[in-house]
C-alpha cells in the first residue's frame, strides 16, 4: 500500500509538471478562421499596459510579446460561460469574459506591443478560432452545447523567420499551460 501511494504520489507530481507537453502531445488546435483585431481603446487598460512596457528594460520579439501580453490577460481577466462582453475595451473593468474574450484581449494587447515597439513589419498576432481535436479527432461534435462550437485562441508569427507561437489565454490562465500545438 505504502509503494502504491508513493507511485501515485510520483505520477501525480510528473502529470502537473509536464502538464504542457501532455497537453500539446493530446491536444490540437485546428484553425477554422479568424477574427479581426479589436484597437485599444480604453485608457486604463493601455496605461496598464504602458507601465509593463517601461517597467521591462528588454528587446521585444516573439517570446517577450506572447509572454508580455499573457501576464497581462491572466492578471485582468477570469473565465465566465455566461454571456459576457467580448471587447477588450469593456472586459478590463467587467474582468469576466470567455474564451473569445481572453482571445481578444490577448491579441489586442500584442498587437498594441507590436505596434508601440514598431515591429509591424517583423511581427504579426492573430486571433485565431479553431476546433479542438484530441489524439487527432474532433472533439467538438460530441458537444450539443453552442459553447463548445469553436475555440478562440491566438498566434503571433515572425514574418522573417519561420517562427510562430501558438497560446490559447484561457487554457493558460486555468492550466498554466503556456503554449499550445495549433495547425492549419
Amino acid at each position: 500500500m505504502k509503494n502504491s501511494l508513493k507511485f501515485f504520489i510520483l505520477l501525480i507530481v510528473i502529470i502537473l509538471f509536464f502538464r504542457g507537453f501532455f497537453y500539446r502531445s493530446l491536444i490540437s488546435y485546428v484553425d477554422n478562421g479568424t477574427r479581426e483585431n479589436i484597437a485599444l481603446t480604453n485608457p486604463d487598460l493601455i496605461n496598464l499596459i504602458d507601465t509593463e512596457l517601461k517597467s521591462k528594460n528588454t528587446i521585444y520579439n516573439l517570446e517577450t510579446i506572447a509572454n508580455t501580453a499573457d501576464k497581462i490577460t491572466r492578471n485582468t481577466l477570469k473565465f465566465s460561460s455566461s454571456q459576457v462582453s467580448k471587447n477588450p475595451n469593456d472586459i478590463f473593468y467587467s474582468h469576466k469574459t470567455n474564451c473569445v474574450g481572453y482571445a481578444a484581449m490577448f491579441n489586442s494587447i500584442a498587437n498594441y506591443i507590436i505596434i508601440n515597439q514598431n515591429l509591424q513589419n517583423e511581427i504579426q498576432c492573430h486571433h485565431k478560432i479553431g476546433q479542438l481535436h484530441l489524439l487527432g479527432k474532433n472533439i467538438h461534435p460530441f458537444f450539443d452545447s453552442p459553447f463548445f462550437k469553436d475555440h478562440d485562441y491566438d498566434v503571433i508569427l515572425s514574418k522573417s523567420e519561420d517562427n510562430e507561437i501558438a497560446i490559447d489565454p484561457s487554457v493558460s490562465d486555468y492550466l498554466g499551460i503556456r503554449r499550445i500545438r495549433a495547425s492549419n
